[in-house]
């Protein structure tokens, strides 16, 4: 008989009914679907507190001096077998509300720097905007994931363009993740083994240009290869930037990557 397995989704959004939690859910129910029992957390709801630096030994109790529902939180999160968490970027990273949750939560297995953590992790970051931050915003979700050695699947950058896509690939990550969950996720050997798996993983070494060439193939994807001047322009400075980053220029690439992008960007809006 199969071992019961719980799966956590945390929406870091102040927006209970937006898009990060629209992911959350898709990726629950993906887990569902597995056979994992699921639960959901709002961070809207809780009474997230800075944390002060007071040097306390919360790392090894997982216990706040300051802050006692960071301690009972800790208390409730730590039966989760696999996380998933979506949040909102602003401003090119993680927005706030995810930011008090990070620097408070405590997990009960060990940082990274002496890993046997079993759990594994999902995330999802989405700039609802512009689109920019979307990889930027996930790279620091994944170094938290890595920090309390989570094992992470491979992470979703969403944006407005592509939501439709990533709602049914929130589906299918939460459906990996409680079936890796279920075959047992493996603890890290070493820091360097969790270091070396997190560059592994797909836009973890991504810089800003790379996630902007993202965007624009996002964009080609879901305007399709028109005749109106704009998708002209965009299909146009798209190709423009891919020869001009094979030939190692990738200023040139990000003048036309630019261009590209606000053509393909007021094509989705008229």
């Amino acid at each position: 008989m199969a071992r019961s397995i719980s799966i956590l989704g945390i929406v870091g959004s102040p927006h209970k009914d937006g898009m990060t939690h629209e992911l959350v859910q898709q990726a629950l129910a993906g887990a569902r679907a597995a056979g994992a029992e699921t639960q959901i957390l709002y961070l809207a709801d809780e009474p997230l507190q800075p944390c002060i630096g007071c040097g306390g030994n919360c790392w090894d109790t997982q216990a706040c001096l300051h802050d006692d529902a960071a301690t009972t939180r800790a208390a409730q999160l730590q039966a989760a077998d696999g996380l998933v968490m979506a949040v909102p970027v602003y401003c090119w990273q993680l927005n706030g509300l995810t930011a008090l949750f990070i620097d408070k939560m405590r997990w009960d297995t060990g940082s990274v720097m002496a890993p046997h953590n079993t759990r594994a992790a999902l995330g999802m970051a989405c700039a609802g905007g512009s689109g920019t931050g979307c990889v930027l915003a996930l790279q620091a979700l994944y170094r938290y994931f890595y920090n309390w050695a989570f094992r992470g699947l491979p992470g979703l950058p969403v944006t407005r363009f592509n939501f439709r896509q990533s709602l049914a690939d929130a589906r299918a990550g939460g459906e990996a993740l409680a079936q890796m969950v279920r075959e047992g996720a493996p603890a890290f050997s070493s820091v360097g083994a969790a270091m070396a798996h997190l560059d592994s993983l797909p836009y973890m070494r991504y810089g800003a240009l790379d996630e902007l060439a993202l965007i624009v193939e996002q964009l080609k994807a879901g305007l399709g290869e028109g005749q109106s001047p704009l998708q002209k322009t965009l299909w146009e400075e798209a190709a423009a930037a891919e020869l001009a980053l094979r030939q190692g220029d990738r200023e040139r690439a990000a003048e036309h990557l630019s261009r590209a992008y606000a053509a393909g960007n007021e094509a989705w809006e008229s």
